[in-house]
């Protein structure tokens, strides 16, 4: 008979420390909890993700829902923002440590410049893109981009597709990456649309931001995931 009420009782304690009081399971009340934009801007600015100056969360706090809007969509949006720039002049970048790049890019001769100075960017140095010179004709179907890193000169073909970025180079910078053994490699952040965001991370700073944000932030492989 004792051993009945103990069985009984421990299955109670057990129910209880699933349960809430309210009834609800700890998992449930996990999902209700939302986390504050305030308390990701904290957590992104731990690790690393400084707001360029002139840059303030008036800058960040641009959507119709307001803080709701980054409350309902945890780190995802504003990892997206960060890699934004303001929307006035002189448009500075919000952060150096992403970038939100639009694939539907390419106009004109410059586009490619801009991408590459962006890229360089976000590397704090480590990728140094000199004399850079693009050429972009959309009709003629040619479109390159040519540079100096590390004293090597490089002149790369690129496809062309409406206006669209050649997803190609992507691959090809984290290919320059492995080459020098830069301390950095880039990644890449699925917006769900035709966007995405481009970091560059050690492989430790990289599982530090993956392990405070449970963003699904991977390796950059441009194919399969740009193209």
């Amino acid at each position: 008979m004792k051993i009945k009420i103990t069985i009984l009782i421990m299955g109670i304690i057990g129910l209880l420390g699933l349960f809430g009081c309210n009834g609800k399971t700890k998992s449930t009340e996990k999902l209700n909890n939302k986390v504050t934009f305030q308390e990701q801007l904290v957590i992104f600015k731990q690790l690393g993700f400084t707001l360029n100056k002139g840059v303030d969360t008036s800058d960040i706090n641009r959507w119709q829902g307001g803080y709701k809007e980054f409350e309902d969509q945890p780190f995802h949006l504003l990892y997206q923002t960060l890699g934004q720039t303001i929307e006035r002049e002189p448009w500075t970048p919000i952060t150096n440590k992403c970038w939100d790049f639009d694939l539907e890019a390419i106009e004109d001769h410059g586009a490619y410049i801009d991408i590459m100075q962006n890229i360089s960017r976000i590397t704090s140095g480590e990728l140094k893109f000199e004399n850079l010179k693009d050429y972009v004709d959309v009709e003629e179907k040619k479109a390159w981009v040519s540079f100096t890193c590390n004293g090597d000169n490089y002149k790369w073909d690129l496809k062309v597709n409406d206006d669209w970025a050649d997803g190609d180079l992507f691959d090809k910078v984290q290919d320059l990456a492995d080459k020098y053994k830069t301390k950095g490699r880039f990644t890449y952040f699925n917006t769900g649309g035709q966007d995405f965001v481009l970091g560059y991370y050690s492989k430790k700073d990289l599982e530090q931001i993956v392990q405070k944000t449970n963003l699904k932030i991977v390796w950059l492989k441009a194919k399969g995931q740009i193209h």
